[in-house]
């Protein structure tokens, strides 16, 4: 037998309709030949060729009238941080913006959602729903912490004098229009409780994670995005998370702080804010593993009590 014949660039590793096959002028055999597979009617993927998710978002979406991509696919489109399952789901989730039946294709999960016009974006070119109302769908299928971290990542913006600055891609007034305008949404409930959480400027999940862990044995909230400043003004830190009125500054180092650079980077860092008499709480992922955060969150407090907190009775 021979060999499939090459497909033209345009085609070459991606998925593809049968309509844009013979807009590339491929003969309709070629379709059918080994070295593709159907993924979904009129779509044909190559084997082993992985696909970048908004392309085939745009591919389906443009097959099914009226399709918005919705829940944890529309959270990736947005690259909002998912859980592992939610990530590695091969379904495209899509919707129908005019709130007709389910979309039902072969790969597609359908769902039946009630979308205004303005919980509606474009995202490249694909139809998506807008980040808060991305949102209030993850509640249906998030755990409270995730939906709580979601929440932050929408939200959060940040803007340092080193690095770049970070927008919101909505507001926390958006997440609450959302709320209060779709009471009768799977898990309604879950997103007003983890609504009353959610904070501008933590900017990972395992910062979200530790905030909550901190509240949850009667912490005080800490202050996210404090500059810490010598008595000149100089900016000597930004912390993750800070106490001012007892100096102590908390922060998560992900993988990246065991770069050598910025390993040095972080101890110039502890040890200026030392200098005039801040203390420093370091928690890794490697804690995390070790003590759970709610372990990671007591060495916050017994920073906190030897600078001058007391628990309450």
């Amino acid at each position: 037998m021979r060999p499939p014949s090459a497909l033209p660039d345009q085609l070459a590793g991606l998925s593809f309709t049968l309509e844009q096959q013979v807009q590339a002028g491929v003969p309709a055999g070629r379709a059918w030949r080994s070295d593709l597979r159907v993924a979904s009617g009129g779509v044909r993927v190559p084997w082993g060729a992985a696909q970048p998710l908004h392309h085939t978002c745009a591919l389906l979406s443009a097959m099914t009238p009226d399709a918005v991509c919705c829940l944890a696919t529309a959270a990736l489109l947005w690259d909002c941080p998912l859980p592992p399952a939610l990530q590695l789901d091969l379904n495209i989730h899509l919707a129908k913006a005019s709130g007709g039946a389910r979309p039902v294709r072969k790969g597609i999960a359908g769902h039946r959602l009630a979308l205004r016009q303005q919980d509606v974006s474009m995202l490249d070119g694909v139809p998506v729903t807008g980040p808060a109302r991305t949102w209030l769908d993850l509640a249906s299928v998030l755990d409270f912490e995730d939906l709580v971290a979601a929440g932050d990542y929408f939200v959060c913006s940040q803007s340092r004098s080193f690095g770049p600055p970070k927008m919101a891609l909505c507001s926390l007034a958006d997440l609450h229009e959302q709320v209060s305008s779709n009471p009768g949404v799977r898990g309604i409930r879950k997103a007003r409780l983890a609504l009353e959480l959610c904070r501008v400027g933590a900017d990972s999940v395992p910062e979200t994670r530790l905030r909550l862990a901190l509240g949850r044995i009667g912490l005080p909230e800490p202050v996210l995005s404090y500059v810490v400043q010598d008595p000149t003004g100089w900016e000597l830190a930004w912390p993750d998370m800070a106490f001012p009125d007892f100096k102590v500054a908390v922060n998560y180092d992900g993988r990246h702080h065991l770069e050598p650079r910025q390993r040095e980077s972080d101890i110039s860092r502890d040890e200026s804010i030392a200098a005039i008499g801040w203390q420093s709480v370091t928690v890794t992922a490697g804690h995390v593993r070790t003590w759970g955060y709610d372990g990671c969150a007591h060495r916050v407090l017994d920073a906190l009590v030897r600078a001058g907190w007391r628990i309450e009775r």
